[in-house]
């Protein structure tokens, strides 16, 4: 049975029946300025043993008695007091453990401040909902303003659509998971990453570079996986409420329930409305779209400690509208404007989402888990005299089993499959010169194997993770994924990390461009377009020191990215098309990223960081920097909490250096634009106030009230052959006062 449960991938699948051993099972938290947080691998272990385990996202374990004399379990994470449990006639235990701040006990690589460093093998950066409670934090898609590794860039002017970047490249190449499955992608990253409240986050990790290949081909410049909230670690109940100086009003309400003995769920509700009309630079365009935005979330877990089992099922409903273009649409203002025709934008949302996770523990050694997503989206849009209608249905399935081979090493091997329909239909109301309308069908159906093995040598001061998966594409073949993670901690206060893998994706033009469906410009598709294929290397180093008042990390990181084949908008051959087009030479990027963490006083946490991004491409024998990228970017954060907790204030300051910009040198002179764009500077502050169960908070951004000019060309002319929405390097919006409040009723 044993040997079956080892080598045999369908019995495994088949099967949840197992004959276990007695265990103890527990969960392990952090005293995070008087809360209870999860510690993710934190690692216990029966003392004066080598029999042990790591706790998983929520903080627990489960250990096997078996042989066990000495009941006392040794409990250690970074940052942290080691702690010892006497477990002696217990089946459950909870640790809270206590921080430590002195250089003694920085063995690990995270300090556990509300950003830190996690404990795998890939560099992977933990954002925790301590952190983004420090600035306003509305959506997924401003959770970044304190951090260096994500860039956040709106990617369409009308619509305020907006990608979250790592390593300089598009948001296309980060894969994006919520809850550890691939619900974003395809159609619905776009406005998707804009649709999750902050305040439903309770970790954000990033990962950069190459990764594990269980969740599939798709990582090229990193994985960002968003763990939502559930009954453990969330409050019973939490309201909150928000609104700009724009009058744009949010309203959030989280409420656990333990239903039962092994049932707990938790509802999330989000609502938007939309903020009044306005224009600051007289373009007669929104500044921003008017968003009214509906998402009613449930999530359910079991955990059945008597058959080592955990399960839970999730639902998501998400409506949404934003309306943009000229600001004397009767839409926006309720009267009637005669005289000329009028550009109007307006897109329509409706979305249902579902997924369902599984694990189950045969022994200390063995698991299994079945993840399952579906979706559905669609989108019905009109960009001027452009109609986009798209529909979207995906469901995917991955289940692997996971076993100790041999002392220190570890097998996940599995399989996956993956299915994608998109429709998209682009029709042209009116007279033009662009010629991409038409009906665009696309279908993926990929079934995958993967297998991965972890191995500890050198008394566990290093580790490396090797995997390998296989795809079946559909329309593309056999796609081959190699990849492998070193890492090695040789003293207490030194990490080092290397990694190494290859990528592949297929292109979702209209939706990774749908700035392009506002512009005038042509859309030219030059040839079949062919899957896109990388290969990504990186190192970084991590160095932790620390003293009796204060504690910090130095970070430097460097990571290329080379491109065997990439899909590259041209925007320079011609202001008045984009040419899409298989590259045709050397496509490239180089990032290296330094950044210095310190915490004095356990109150007082700056941060400085400073990145450099080198993208290029070859076309038609000419190599180009990538447009619309700061080469240079800087970043300085500091926030303090007084000794009673009761107030914290916190200041971001975000600089960026030139970009450069495609040609407009062929346009009329009152519709040219210079080649590249000026440095600016992004300046956010907040402040919070705690009472018992009830907070509230108040901050601005873009305190420096910086804009980009004019950045619509030819808004005069909106259905001239001028018309451009696609040239934008900066912000839009200028100074932003906030407020909110935040009520709770703890765990």
């Amino acid at each position: 049975m044993k040997i079956n449960l080892k080598y045999s991938i369908i019995i495994l699948f088949l099967s949840f029946g197992s004959v276990f051993s007695q265990s103890i099972t527990g969960y392990v938290f952090g005293d995070d300025e008087g809360k209870k947080q999860p510690l993710d691998a934190a690692v216990v272990k029966w003392i004066n043993t080598t029999k042990g385990t790591i706790t998983d996202e929520k903080g627990k374990f489960e250990l096997a008695l078996t042989n066990i004399t000495d009941k006392r379990l040794v409990v250690s994470y970074a940052g942290y007091k080691t702690d010892t449990i006497d477990a002696t006639d217990k089946q459950s235990v909870e640790v809270v453990m206590i921080p430590n701040m002195t250089t003694s006990t920085i063995n690990v690589e995270d300090d556990k401040k509300s950003t830190h460093f996690g404990n795998y093998n890939a560099k992977t950066e933990v954002i925790t909902s301590q952190e983004l409670v420090k600035e306003a934090c509305c959506d997924l898609a401003g959770c970044f303003g304190r951090n260096s590794s994500v860039e956040v860039a709106v990617t369409d002017i009308i619509t305020d659509a907006k990608e979250l970047k790592i390593l300089g490249l598009e948001g296309a190449y980060t894969q994006l998971l919520v809850d550890n499955m691939p619900l974003m992608s395809g159609l619905n990253v776009k406005y998707g990453i804009s649709s999750i409240a902050g305040t439903q986050i309770d970790k954000i990790t990033i990962s950069k570079g190459s990764n594990s290949v269980i969740q599939g081909y798709e990582s090229i410049s990193g994985i960002m996986n968003v763990i939502l909230k559930d009954y453990n670690n969330s409050d019973r109940l939490m309201v909150n409420g928000f609104m700009n100086s724009m009058y744009e009003k949010q309203f959030n309400l989280n409420f656990g329930n333990k239903v039962s003995k092994n049932w707990s769920n938790i509802l999330t509700l989000q609502t938007v409305q939309k903020s009044n009309v306005m224009d600051d630079n007289g373009d007669s365009f929104l500044d921003n779209p008017l968003i009214t935005r509906y998402v009613i979330y449930n999530k359910w877990n079991l955990s059945d400690k008597d058959n080592k089992t955990e399960f839970n099922i999730a639902g998501r409903y998400w409506n949404e509208k934003r309306d943009g273009g000229q600001t004397n649409d009767p839409s926006h203002s309720g009267t009637h404007t005669t005289g000329h025709k009028l550009y109007e934008q307006n897109v329509k949302i409706n979305s249902v989402e579902g997924y369902s996770r599984m694990s189950k523990q045969f022994n200390e050694s063995s698991d299994m888990k079945l993840y399952l997503t579906s979706s559905y989206y669609d989108q019905v849009s009109q960009y001027g005299n452009t109609g986009y209608d798209a529909k979207q249905t995906s469901f995917s399935a991955m289940g692997f089993y996971e076993f100790e081979i041999m002392p220190r090493s570890y097998l996940k091997t599995g399989l996956s499959y993956k299915y994608q329909k998109i429709d998209e239909m682009i029709k042209f109301n009116d007279t033009t010169s662009k010629t991409y309308a038409g009906n665009y069908i696309k279908t993926e159906a990929i079934p995958g194997v993967f297998a991965e093995n972890s191995i500890s040598f050198l008394e566990d001061k290093a580790s490396l993770m090797t995997g390998i998966r296989f795809d079946n594409h559909n329309e593309h073949g056999l796609v081959v994924t190699p990849r492998a993670l070193f890492r090695y901690q040789p003293v207490k206060t030194i990490v080092f990390r290397a990694s190494v893998g290859t990528g592949f994706r297929t292109l979702n033009l209209f939706s990774e461009y749908s700035n392009l469906l506002a512009s005038s410009r042509n859309v030219v598709i030059s040839g079949t377009l062919s899957p896109e294929k990388t290969l990504n290397y990186g190192a970084d180093v991590l160095f932790y020191f620390g003293g009796a008042d204060y504690s910090g990390s130095v970070n430097v990181d460097f990571y290329r990215t080379e491109f065997s084949n990439k899909i590259i908008p041209d925007y320079d051959s011609n202001p008045r098309e984009v040419i899409f087009a298989n590259l045709n030479g050397k496509a490239f990027s180089n990032v290296m990223q330094t950044e210095l963490s310190l915490t004095v006083l356990r109150n007082i946490d700056v941060k400085l960081a400073y990145k450099f991004i080198d993208l290029k491409y070859d076309n038609n024998g000419v190599r180009y920097e990538q447009p619309f990228v700061s080469k240079h970017r800087f970043l300085s954060t500091i926030s303090y909490i007084t000794p009673n907790k009761q107030w914290s204030f916190s200041a971001g300051l975000n600089w960026f250096g030139k970009q450069r910009l495609p040609s407009t040198a062929s346009n009329p002179v009152e519709y040219q634009r210079p080649t590249e764009s000026e440095p600016y500077t992004l300046l956010n502050a907040q402040v919070n106030k705690n009472f018992k169960f009830f907070e509230i908070y108040a901050g601005v951004e873009n305190l420096l009230n910086f804009k980009q000019d004019n950045p619509i060309i030819a808004a005069d002319d909106p259905f001239g052959q001028y018309f451009d929405t696609s040239f934008i390097w900066g912000p839009t919006k200028g100074r932003e006062i906030y407020a909110g409040f935040r009520f709770i009723l703890g765990k």
